[in-house]
C-alpha cells in the first residue's frame, strides 16, 4: 500500500502538507553544536516580472554556488502557480497573490510553495530588468511557440531558433497573450533561461565574489559570473473539482520542487512539519529513485532539507542519526527503505536529524 500511494504521490506531485506556513522554519530536534558541520551556505534571490499592465507574468528563482566561485542555478515556475500547493477548496494562484500583496506578499508565497528561505526578492518591470540582463545579451534559444502579446495576432516572435536582446527576451518574459494560460508560456520561459545559463558560459560578469550580494540585480550578477544550470519545474493542471472558479491556477509538483531545492539550495530549505529532518545521499545516476526516497519522506511527515547525488555506491542503506534517540523512531517509521545499520554520527549534519544513504539494494529495486 506504501509502494502504491509514493508512486500516485510521484506522478502527481500532491501531499497532505499540514502547516506550511506556521511551521516553515521549524528546524527538528538538531542541536546546533560546536561538534557540528554546517551545510554550505546557497543564498537564494526570487525575481518577479510583470506586464505594462503590472500584471505578474514569470516567477523566478535564483540559487547561488556556494562559496565565493559565483553561478549556480536558475529555477522558474508558472506565475499560475497554486500557492496553497492544492490544498484546501480554494485556489490561489501567485499572480492573484501580486495583485493583492505585491512584492512582499508574493516572496512569502514563493517560500511556502518551495519550503525555502529567500534572502532577496524582487518584482522589475521591463525597464528595470533589461539592465541586468544585459551582460548575458545576446541569447540564442529555441522557442517553443510564437510569443503572442495582447490582442495582436502578429506575434513578437516566431516559434524556433532566435537570438534576442536583454530587451527582447524580457519582451518574451512579460508578453501574454489575451486569454492565454501561464500554463502555455511555460515551456517559452524554460527557453528563455536555458539560453540565458547557455549564454553566460564561464561566465558573463566580475563581480566581486568577496562581497556578498544586497539584492537582486546583484544576486543576479554573481549567477552570471560563473557556469549557471537552469529548469523549470513541473506542474499539472488543476482538476475542475479543485478550481470550482476556473482560475488559471495550476498545481506544482511538490515532489519535484522538494528533490530540486534541496539539491541545490539546502541552506535554504525549510522544514514545514513537524518531523525529522532528512539528508538523502545516493551515487549519480539514480534520481528517480531518489524522487520515490522524496516522496517516502513527505509521506511518512518527514522533511527533506538536503540531497547528495555524488555519494559512493554502496549496497546496503545505511542511517546516520545525529542522536540516538532518534534511532528507534526512524527503524519504525522508514522501515520503507530496509536500513541495514543505523549509526550515531560523530560529527553531525547542523539542521538534519538523520543522513539515509542509500544503497544500491534500494535504488535498483522497483519496490
Amino acid at each position: 500500500m506504501l509502494t502504491a500511494n509514493l508512486l500516485a504521490l510521484v506522478a502527481l506531485g500532491g501531499m497532505a502538507y499540514a502547516g506550511v506556513t506556521a511551521l516553515r522554519n521549524y528546524e527538528g530536534a538538531i542541536r546546533a553544536t560546536a561538534a557540528s558541520q554546517p551545510l554550505p551556505v546557497t543564498p537564494v534571490a526570487m525575481l518577479g516580472t510583470v506586464d505594462d499592465a503590472d500584471a505578474l507574468t514569470s516567477v523566478t528563482v535564483f540559487v547561488l554556488s556556494a562559496g565565493q566561485q559565483g553561478g549556480g542555478n536558475i529555477v522558474s515556475l508558472p506565475a499560475s502557480t497554486d500557492s496553497t500547493l492544492g490544498i484546501g477548496p480554494v485556489r490561489n494562484p501567485l499572480s492573484s497573490v501580486y495583485a493583492a500583496g505585491g512584492a512582499e506578499e508574493l516572496t512569502n508565497a514563493v517560500e511556502s510553495v518551495l519550503s525555502i528561505t529567500v534572502n532577496f526578492g524582487a518584482v522589475l518591470a521591463a525597464d528595470e530588468l533589461a539592465p541586468v540582463l544585459a551582460p548575458v545579451s545576446p541569447v540564442k534559444l529555441t522557442l517553443a511557440a510564437d510569443v503572442l502579446d495582447g490582442a495582436d495576432e502578429a506575434p513578437l516572435y516566431s516559434a524556433g531558433e532566435n537570438s534576442l536582446s536583454a530587451a527582447q527576451v524580457v519582451e518574451v518574459l512579460t508578453a501574454v497573450a489575451d486569454g492565454q494560460n501561464h500554463a502555455d508560456r511555460r515551456a517559452n520561459i524554460e527557453a528563455v533561461w536555458k539560453g540565458v545559463a547557455v549564454s553566460i558560459g564561464a561566465g558573463r560578469t566580475a563581480p566581486d565574489l568577496a562581497i556578498p550580494p544586497v539584492d537582486v540585480p546583484s544576486a543576479i550578477e554573481h549567477v552570471f559570473a560563473a557556469p549557471t544550470g537552469a529548469r523549470a519545474l513541473p506542474i499539472s493542471l488543476t482538476a475542475e473539482a479543485q478550481n470550482p472558479d476556473q482560475l488559471d491556477v495550476d498545481i506544482l509538483d511538490r515532489v519535484e520542487a522538494v528533490f530540486t531545492m534541496a539539491s541545490i539550495a539546502p541552506s535554504a530549505m525549510t522544514t514545514p512539519t513537524p518531523g525529522l529532518v532528512f539528508r538523502l545521499e545516493a551515487p549519480p545516476g539514480y534520481e528517480d529513485r531518489v524522487r520515490v526516497a522524496v516522496a517516502a519522506v513527505i509521506y511518512l511527515g518527514g522533511n527533506v532539507k538536503s540531497v547528495y547525488l555524488g555519494a559512493e555506491a554502496r549496497p546496503e542503506t545505511v542511517l546516520y542519526v545525529s542522536d540516538e534517540s532518534f534511532a528507534e523512531q526512524a527503524e519504525s517509521t522508514y522501515s520503507f527503505f530496509v536500513v541495514a545499520r543505523t549509526i550515531t554520527s560523530d560529527v553531525p549534519i547542523e539542521g538534519i536529524d538523520m543522513v539515509l544513504q542509500l544503497g544500491t539494494e534500494f535504488l535498483e529495486s522497483e519496490g
